[in-house]
């Protein structure tokens, strides 16, 4: 999975591109990772354009990623999701977890 990140001061959005599988969950925690030690108390937005797929890997991780950045003072956002992945979310109950816009 390729992890695309444009950060500014108050915000970062990352644009993964791939299945959220369990491979892809780890390329996506190993970036989070990244940038959670280098900024806290930031928006983070994770933009779905380009992840057909999502397994409970994926789901770990979006997870983990919340928890560390609201402990850190900031917030975490998922955008553009397909129809298929907002459903896996909603069988889930992730949808009530995690902000989805």
């Amino acid at each position: 999975m390729d992890v695309n990140v444009r950060e500014d001061d108050t915000q970062i959005e990352i644009v993964p591109v791939g299945n959220l599988d369990s491979k892809g969950s780890v390329d996506l925690q190993n970036a989070l990772n990244e940038i959670f030690e280098k900024k806290t108390g930031v928006r983070c937005v994770i933009d779905f354009t380009s992840i057909p797929f999502v397994s409970s890997a994926g789901l770990r991780v979006l997870l983990l990623a919340m928890k560390k950045i609201t402990a850190g003072g900031g917030s975490l956002e998922l955008t553009n999701l397909s129809e298929s992945t907002k459903e896996v979310f909603n069988m889930t109950g992730f949808s009530s977890i995690l902000k989805i816009v």
